[in-house]
């Protein structure tokens, strides 16, 4: 008899019951018992942990500040296993107040760097070409401020009314709609370019002394616009990369359904920023002027 004892293969694992899909080749991992995709030998541990790797869910433990900055970069730099969340239950209430914290995280600089500016100049006010400076006196300024405000608690919401198709159960469904809303998470970086142009806001009002200085600040001032412009580029396309990462996992039993979600976001966003961004201010300034108007009128 044998001193050694016999070696004996580990307990197979539960069968997944719900239509999981590997990370590497999107292979349906329903009913599999092992460890590792029988397509392309992905190890699938991480999609049977029940525990969510989300930080903001664990914020108790973590604390706000930090359970949110991690969340930021889990949602941007790690795009693979944010997708993994599908596998797990993901709480709505969660990411609700998720993206809120984001979308004020984002709108504040608006009016913060505005006000600063506002008091900061020294000569006439002028408005920059990509800058509309805050004064409690300008309704333009408040109109301008209520769009971006409206606009960014709509866009926030736009990508979850593109992942409950009838083809994914209820649960997947609940899951991707969700999750869309950690999406967002790149507008946390919001307050770079609004800090650029505000700074080149002040740098093109001050008076310049030579024709030197004039055009040191000059470049100056073309250099923040062109790293606000840069950040404005790259925050969007984040987002848009995220959803589109997000689609293609979620949406895998449809690869048309997931390009067309890529493809219908970013548009819908545009319009929205259309129909906000210029349609408010000008349907204010329409009423504005008829109440003008009426009351000319009657005087």
């Amino acid at each position: 008899m044998s001193d050694h004892p016999t070696d004996t293969p580990p307990a197979a694992s539960s069968a997944i019951a719900v239509d999981l899909f590997c990370p590497s080749c999107v292979y349906n991992l329903r009913g599999l018992t092992g460890s590792r995709c029988p397509e392309c030998g992905e190890s699938i541990d991480d999609l049977r942990d029940p525990v969510s790797r989300i930080p903001w869910v664990h914020r108790k433990q973590l604390g706000w500040w930090r359970a949110y900055w991690k969340t930021v970069h889990f949602v941007m730099f790690k795009q693979k296993h944010f997708a993994n969340e599908m596998a797990r239950p993901v709480s709505y209430r969660d990411a609700q107040l998720f993206r809120w914290v984001t979308v004020v995280l984002a709108y504040l600089p608006f009016p913060l760097f505005g006000f600063v500016g506002h008091i900061m100049r020294t000569g006439p006010r002028k408005y920059h070409p990509l800058f509309l400076n805050f004064s409690a006196s300008d309704w333009q300024s408040a109109v301008c401020l209520a769009s971006a405000l409206l606009f960014l608690a709509m866009a926030t919401g736009v990508p979850s009314y593109f992942f409950h198709p009838r083809a994914l159960s209820i649960e997947r469904q609940n899951r991707g709609i969700a999750l869309t809303y950690y999406l967002c998470a790149p507008l946390a970086a919001t307050v770079l370019p609004v800090a650029l142009w505000q700074f080149a806001s002040l740098i093109s009002d001050r008076p310049a002394g030579s024709v030197g200085i004039w055009l040191e600040r000059r470049s100056v001032d073309l250099m923040c616009l062109l790293f606000a412009g840069l950040f404005s580029v790259l925050i969007p396309t984040a987002w848009w990369f995220g959803v589109n990462h997000l689609a293609r996992r979620a949406l895998a039993q449809s690869e048309h359904r997931a390009t067309v979600v890529a493809a219908l976001v970013p548009v819908s966003c545009l319009a929205l920023l259309a129909l906000t961004i210029v349609g408010l201010p000008v349907v204010v300034l329409y009423l504005g002027l008829l109440g003008a108007a009426f009351v000319g009128g009657l005087l």
